[in-house]
């Protein structure tokens, strides 16, 4: 459905929807009907049975994991019909992101679909925490920190934050958020600590208390099913798909590659990280789009093929399990302590061919879709149904002073004119007397008269050039007043951009406005 990229809105309250919402009920059921003209296996499983056992098995499992949260979710059906998925890392996010949930909420509400939030926590961070305007002495960035991340630690193997580390995050942000002039951002945030604060006796991982806390802050406004990533990845019909791939890594490893290659090429990008790098091929094993999660760490899969049939690798090169078909595959690995997670492509990948009937999209996450689609075209001979986009802008109750780019481009275009043009802009300014006046007046005729004798055939070009830019400095000389005014017109309104730059971010985090403000704006 969606081929161009979107363009993010920078309006208070700007919505992007593509395409409109209004189309979203009739795209689910189309899909749906897409889905079920498929005819071809995976692992040796007819894909209309899998998929229907996808999304039994998973929404059973998002249902037992919503009730060990506490979580507040409508009762989850046993046959599914519509089947509605987004999805995001359990972060501190923008509204943007968290519009999508919003929406899949509306969905939910209007056709009675089954939705469900893809919680990757399989990713891994740098630190999760809040960034928030500072008013003083300088207008700019401050950030204080929940938690800090390892070089290889996701935030389903990070620990909850202690009670104590979680009340010096929620006490030095409201410090800080107390010197701004919008005290409805601190009581949001207050609100979301006691969220906070209340997930953090339930869940088991830094993930579990993201997800429990942003919940619990949205209240009863929603019920959608959350969905960790490492409790998908641990069912049998997605290791049966992710063994289908296991097992055919090298023939995998060349279409992601090949249409990787394709994406750039059309677009013009010699990065070999747009958008993601290719996977690796050399020496004797296949880098597979997966990562192995072991409690602690995450580690790239390779597959070494071997006499009939393959062994998983870890990190270290050490073997993780060997095996020769499908169902030997499936077997080991849910045997395993390992996990054997998808990465962003092919998690997607799984959640648009097994899970959903819709998946909803943010501006971020669409960037790569066009490789997912073809290599599903080649792996499997189908094309996957279509996605929609959304995101959301919202900007802090600061009243800060937008200067956009026309203002100061403006300001340049006047600057260049007095510098190569200063005859035209006589008319702007107040001479200081008569004489002066007359003056300008006088050189401005004289510039008109040396431009006219440029014409003629036998004028000395080079001499007029010159007397014509001598006439320019000393209309520039007289007009100094005028530019010393655009300059400084203009360091204000630069000063005043950086100012709204950091004000009107669209970043901040989620837990700074209300839950009802958001949904109203996408609902």
């Amino acid at each position: 459905m969606v081929k161009s990229r979107s363009r993010v809105p920078t309006g208070h309250g700007e919505v992007l929807l593509r395409p409109p919402f209004e189309e979203w009920p009739g795209i689910a059921s189309a899909n749906a009907g897409i889905c079920d003209s498929w005819d071809f296996e995976v692992g040796g499983m007819p894909i209309r049975s899998l998929r229907r056992t996808v999304r039994r098995i998973l929404i059973a499992e998002a249902a037992a994991t919503n009730a060990r949260l506490g979580l507040h979710a409508k009762k989850a059906p046993e046959e599914p019909d519509r089947v509605a998925v987004t999805g995001h890392q359990p972060d501190l996010y923008h509204t943007g992101a968290w519009a999508k949930q919003f929406l899949l909420q509306r969905l939910c509400n209007e056709i009675g679909a089954t939705g469900l939030d893809l919680v990757v926590d399989t990713d891994t961070f740098d630190s999760i925490g809040v960034t928030f305007p500072c008013l003083g002495p300088e207008v700019r960035r401050c950030r204080q920190d929940l938690s800090v991340g390892l070089a290889d630690t996701c935030f389903a193997c990070a620990e909850v934050p202690s009670a104590t580390d979680i009340e010096a995050f929620c006490e030095a942000t409201s410090r800080a958020l107390a010197l701004l002039p919008a005290p409805s951002v601190g009581k949001h945030f207050a609100r979301f600590c006691d969220s906070l604060r209340e997930a953090a006796s339930i869940g088991s991982n830094l993930a579990e208390l993201l997800t429990g806390a942003r919940r619990r802050f949205e209240g009863e406004l929603t019920d959608y099913l959350e969905l960790p990533v490492t409790v998908a990845a641990k069912t049998e019909p997605f290791i049966r798909f992710a063994s289908d791939i296991l097992l055919n890594a090298e023939r995998f490893a060349r279409i992601h590659n090949e249409e990787l290659a394709e994406h750039r090429r059309a677009r013009g990008k010699r990065s070999a990280a747009h958008p993601f790098p290719d996977l690796d091929t050399s020496g004797d094993s296949v880098e597979v789009p997966f990562w192995l999660l072991d409690g602690k760490n995450r580690s790239p899969a390779r597959v070494k093929p071997v006499t009939e049939g393959l062994e998983l690798l870890g990190s270290d090169g050490s073997v993780v399990l060997s095996c020769t078909r499908p169902e030997e595959a499936t077997a080991a690995l849910m045997n395993t302590s390992v996990v054997l997670a998808p990465r962003a492509l092919t998690l997607t990948l799984f959640a648009r061919t097994f899970l959903a009937d819709l998946f909803i999209h943010g501006v971020g996450g669409e960037r790569y879709e066009d490789v997912t689609d073809a290599i599903v075209e080649r792996w499997w001979g189908v094309s996957l149904p279509p996605f929609v986009v959304a995101t959301l802008t919202m900007h802090l109750p600061l009243g800060a002073q937008v200067v956009n780019d026309e203002e100061l481009a403006s300001i340049d275009r006047r600057l260049r004119r007095l510098k190569h043009n200063p005859d035209e802009a006589l008319g702007e300014v107040e001479f200081d007397s008569s004489s002066e006046r007359r003056r300008a007046l006088s050189l401005a005729e004289e510039k008109r008269r040396l431009i006219e004798a440029m014409e003629a055939p036998e004028a000395d070009k080079k001499a007029l050039g010159e007397r014509i830019r001598s006439v320019n400095v000393q209309l520039s000389e007289i007009l100094e007043p005028l530019a010393g005014e655009l300059v400084e017109r203009k360091e204000l309104l630069e000063s005043k951009r950086a100012e709204s730059e950091v004000l009107t971010d669209r970043t901040y985090p989620f837990c700074f406005w209300s839950p009802a403000e958001v949904a109203d704006k996408v609902w």
